[in-house]
């Protein structure tokens, strides 16, 4: 006898159940691991995707946005740099950052594009430009007049929108001031902002050396609350200089948070929901138990109908995994078009990992097996 059988047996009905308890715990998982490995991603892209951007920055602070370096550094350096301020602000009652820059400097290294209105010129004094995700969501224009009011400090700062702008990256959710703006309402000497970056064929170790700062090794400080900012002016050891993906990735890891971590926290939801996945499998073996008799009473063994199930539901949990996904993806962009999906003021990217994908299959695979294992005899 083959080790498939040829013919069906199977209801589509009784399947039909089973295909439905596979998507609604795959999309579980999937908005789960989506909305954290989103968080991951858009945390540590926070200061650009792009390889050889170089970020200096105050290594005792706790977190991205509350240290403070000279804002001349690497001024005699023949490379692009853009130093920045990064503030968190109060607008029309909802938390937002404002990011204050030196236009010129900073559209050498981000690439954005105008939705609406013009962009951020060196010689504008009181004017800003709005993330798409920002002004969607507080429904603004350009044209409009912003009232913004600091956090760090006690003071605010009334802003003409001139555009609308779109970068695909957090910043969409940001509002781009010029630099004495955002050193204004973070209450900062106007020699200092929050980190430079730095773009060019430079390693850090050379952009140190270039500055006259020996490199020293980093000391984590535990704690989640924001620290203090630096006593002023900043001493060698101070200074930091990495590359923009791996200093928000060590900022994540100070938190035990990783790649790993968070996937493994995703599986846990899988998991818990895979009682309702096991006791279903079997559910469906058991509405087939007659014919299951019939077969092996004509010689199947238990061995080949194992097989052939496991080959006949196979396609039906590909299929259910890939309608979780796609569930899960709509559900969280509909949660983040009402604005309910944030993290410190800004929406996750949405992106779909293989690996993620590859992970919910072959989980709900091994539940198959352990189902199957022993349930036909």
């Amino acid at each position: 006898m083959p080790m498939i059988l040829g013919f069906r047996y199977l209801r589509f009905k009784r399947i039909l159940a089973l295909f439905i308890v596979l998507s609604l715990s795959s999309m579980l998982f999937f908005t789960t691991a989506l909305s954290l490995m989103g968080f991951y991603r858009g945390f540590t892209y926070y200061l650009g995707e792009e390889k050889g951007v170089i970020v200096i920055y105050d290594i005792k602070s706790r977190t991205p946005f509350t240290g403070l370096v000279p804002a001349n550094l690497g001024d005699n350096l023949n490379i692009t740099r853009s130093p920045e301020i990064i503030v968190p602000c109060i607008l029309r009652n909802e938390s937002v950052f404002l990011r204050g820059v030196i236009p010129q400097n900073f559209l050498r290294i981000d690439r954005i594009k105008m939705e609406e209105g013009e962009i951020l010129g060196n010689d504008d004094l009181n004017s800003a430009i709005v993330g798409k995700n920002l002004a969607e969501r507080l429904h603004i224009r350009t044209g409009d007049k912003l009232l913004v009011l600091g956090v760090l400090a006690d003071r605010y700062v009334e802003l003409d929108v001139k555009g609308i702008f779109s970068s695909s990256s957090p910043m969409d959710d940001e509002i781009i001031a010029p630099l004495h703006v955002g050193q204004w309402l973070r209450g900062a000497d106007y020699s200092y902002v929050t980190l430079i970056r730095i773009k060019g064929e430079v390693n850090q170790s050379k952009i140190l050396e270039e500055l006259g700062i020996k490199p020293s090794e980093e000391k984590e400080e535990k704690g989640l609350s924001p620290s203090v900012p630096s006593s002023l002016p900043l001493k060698a050891g101070e200074i930091g200089a990495k590359e923009a993906y791996d200093l928000m990735r060590s900022y994540m890891e100070r938190y035990g948070l990783t790649r790993e971590s968070l996937l493994v926290l995703s599986s846990t939801v899988l998991l818990l929901s895979s009682i309702s996945i096991a006791v279903a499998f079997r559910t469906v073996v058991a509405q087939h138990r007659d014919e299951i008799e019939v077969i092996r009473s004509v010689g199947a063994s238990k061995r080949i109908l194992k097989a052939d199930i496991l080959v006949k539901l196979l396609p039906w949990a590909a299929a259910a995994s890939l309608t979780g996904l796609l569930l899960a993806v709509l559900t969280l962009n509909l949660i983040q078009r009402a604005g309910f999906l944030q993290v410190l003021s800004h929406s996750p990217p949405i992106s779909v990992d293989p690996l993620i994908f590859l992970l919910n299959f072959l989980f709900v695979l091994l539940l198959m097996l352990a189902s199957l294992r022993g349930d036909i005899n």
